[in-house]
């Protein structure tokens, strides 16, 4: 195990122990701690006024406040983050002629280290930081087989230029390390960092070389950084003012509601022909009082004590219900139009709208995935390259809602001649899987001698099939090239998610 690797998880060991806060606070305006906003509530004008001020780093704070106290915000981001299924292959470019042992072992060194990356966990933790706060800053930590991504806080990192693989380069702020109070943690912190860190901090230390606390640290030596740099605000940030007003909509028919359940009883106290009261005030205040001592406990009911007839009424119509669900209506389209996203997402009750909306959130999330492949494409040939052989990398544009579409469509591929290993990991299965799992059926358990497919126009030459019916004197019923004969004709059934809703309503109707 490398020196750096025992030092950092020595280092976390005693943090953990000692319990000594890393960092003070991050922002010293009243109702922040640690970075994040601490208030019970922004009001729609803050909201606004945020919005306007360009502040980035307010940006993030209202976002990641969102992000804790708001549902629909939340599924949002989380729906986006989890919505590729991070598949990847690693592809060997071959140049000249190279020794096929060392292709195949560097081939497989570079699979490994994919599959350490845990491309699906760490990758699906990286997006979801990247929509909230509209960036993504780490290290990149290596030791042996070992590959980590470490969390860098925002507020001692950032970024304004990008390297000649259009890797964003990382900035890292040396006073991140003077917030550790610690003599001994503080140097056991900067151990685990990069030797141009450690280097760096040492300079810093002294001032005598270095004054400028930012660091540069490129991917070369294990800085990672994912944004857009012309635009770092948080995706859907501009959505919050319409989640507001949809959660103050929530709040004022609930009140609305409260108001229809609330009674009132009023006592109207009888007066003579004369306009003279029949009891004498202190007459009215005891019968006023017994009213309210029979009534105590009853939380929808209040008296009211007036003269003449007494009524029960209601401090609110009821017929408001139905404009009550209207508004609340209203405000959900209006918040999710500004999501840009269908709100039949998470509340659905139809299909074909659906399935628009769900490729434009496909499409999105491709502008990421670009990103994350030129990130490990670069480390895969940084670490593996060699004279001869160089490697491409893809993340598959697979989605929990597009698998099947794509798993047939590099299934076609295959037939014609294409690569059978798209068509694995089409299927989720991961590539030194695959080429394992084939190794040990087919040289261990000789499963292709054992396991014979059905006879089919696929399998069976046609030379074959005659001879067949010839010996046994009958007719076997085949496809001609790919027809199937029991197809009755007609246009083949839609699936149901392409089906509209009215032509779901009728088939619902007829069954």
């Amino acid at each position: 195990m490398s020196k750096t690797s025992h030092n950092f998880k020595d280092f976390a060991l005693k943090v953990k122990r000692a319990r000594a806060p890393l960092f003070e606070r991050a922002y010293t305006r009243r109702g922040y701690r640690n970075g994040e906003p601490v208030e019970r509530n922004f009001t729609l004008e803050e909201i606004e006024q945020i919005i306007r001020s360009g502040d980035l780093t307010a940006y993030r704070q209202l976002s990641l406040y969102y992000y804790r106290t708001n549902g629909d915000y939340r599924n949002n981001i989380d729906f986006l983050a989890a919505l590729p299924l991070y598949d990847t292959i690693v592809i060997p470019v071959l140049g000249k002629k190279g020794s096929s042992a060392q292709i195949v072992n560097e081939f497989e060194r570079a699979c490994t280290f994919v599959e350490n990356l845990d491309v699906p966990n760490t990758f699906n933790h990286i997006t979801k930081e990247w929509l909230k706060t509209g960036i993504y800053n780490g290290i990149l930590r290596t030791d042996g087989d070992t590959v980590v991504i470490q969390d860098l806080p925002l507020q001692y990192c950032r970024t304004r230029f990008k390297d000649f693989y259009n890797l964003n380069i990382l900035e890292f702020n040396l006073q991140y390390f003077e917030k550790i109070s610690d003599e001994e943690l503080r140097e056991e912190a900067v151990s685990t960092f990069p030797e141009i860190v450690q280097k760096s901090w040492a300079e810093y230390k002294s001032r005598k070389k270095l004054k400028d606390p930012w660091v540069l640290l490129p991917a070369a030596v294990g800085g990672v950084c994912f944004t857009f740099v012309d635009d770092q605000t948080p995706l859907l940030l501009a959505s919050i003012p319409d989640l507001k007003k949809l959660d103050d909509s929530v709040s004022r028919e609930e009140k609305r509601d409260e108001n229809e359940l609330i009674k009132l009883l009023i006592q109207k106290m009888p007066i003579d022909k004369d306009g003279e009261l029949v009891f004498s005030l202190d007459e009215v205040a005891d019968i006023h009082e017994s009213v309210a001592r029979m009534l105590d406990g009853m939380e929808t009911v209040d008296v009211l004590t007036t003269f003449g007839d007494t009524d029960l009424e209601s401090l609110q119509d009821s017929s408001a219900a139905s404009q009550s669900n209207d508004r609340i209506d209203k405000y959900r389209k209006n918040a999710y139009d500004a999501l840009g996203r269908s709100s039949l997402i998470f509340n659905a009750d139809g299909s074909s709208s659906l399935a628009y909306s769900i490729k434009k959130d496909e499409a999105l999330m491709i502008t990421y995935l670009n990103q994350y492949e030129t990130w490990i494409k670069f480390h895969l040939n940084d670490k593996f390259a060699r004279p001869g052989l160089t490697f491409d990398f893809e993340i598959l544009p697979t989605t929990v809602f597009n698998r099947q579409d794509i798993q047939q469509n590099y299934f076609r591929a295959a037939q014609y001649g294409y690569s059978k290993m798209f068509a694995g990991v089409a299927l989720g299965v991961k590539q030194r899987d695959q080429i394992s799992l084939m190794d040990f059926e087919n040289e261990f358990l000789k499963m292709s001698e054992k396991m014979v497919p059905l006879q089919s126009s696929y399998t069976t030459s046609g030379t074959a099939v005659a001879n067949e019916e010839k010996s046994s004197g009958q007719k076997t019923a085949i496809k001609v090239q790919g027809q199937d004969l029991n197809n009755k004709g007609g246009r083949p059934e839609l699936p149901d998610e392409q089906k509209s809703e009215k032509t779901q309503a009728n088939i619902a109707a007829a069954g």
